[in-house]
């Protein structure tokens, strides 16, 4: 009788831990799982939530206006210079992609996704420039935050090789 094997040296995504699922108990979302599978929980961490690149959000303020729309101030960093925008839209993350955009960054979200764990919130984002795509991670005490830094993560990952 034939029967299938699974070599020990040769792992399958399904048998490969997911990095995030490992530390919160909560997996990835599938696209993301399948990249990561396998990776420690500092390799997914530096990969996916750089600290540093070419763009930094050094500060923040929203400002509700009703009508589904908001005034949003960002204070960001392009290769170590502070620029501030203000920007009337539906929310942050429609208002940092367009300021982004402004400052050359033409990022351009595919796909978000939320989990709490605990007090904080993870966001996952999975975003295009340039017909090249990455995901992305953050964590943080407000979901807003997180999805803002998720952002600003995503245009790292996907910034211009100096």
């Amino acid at each position: 009788m034939n029967t299938l094997h699974q070599s020990p040296s040769f792992p399958h995504s399904r048998t490969r831990r997911d990095p995030f699922e490992a530390k919160y108990g909560a997996p990835l979302p599938l696209g993301l799982r399948d990249e990561a599978a396998g990776m420690s929980w500092d390799m997914f961490d530096q990969m996916y939530a750089p600290r540093r690149g070419r763009y930094r959000l050094l500060d923040w303020r929203l400002h509700h206006l009703g009508s589904g729309k908001a005034v949003f101030e960002a204070m960001l960093s392009v290769d170590g210079a502070a620029h501030s925008s203000t920007a009337v839209a539906s929310g942050p993350i429609a208002a940092i992609t367009g300021m982004l955009y402004e400052l050359g960054c033409n990022i351009e979200i595919i796909g978000l996704h939320q989990r709490k764990i605990g007090d904080r919130t993870a966001t996952f984002l999975h975003a295009e420039r340039d017909e090249q795509r990455a995901w992305s991670m953050a964590i943080a005490a407000d979901p807003v935050a997180s999805s803002l830094h998720a952002i600003v993560a995503a245009a790292n990952r996907l910034a211009p090789q100096a």
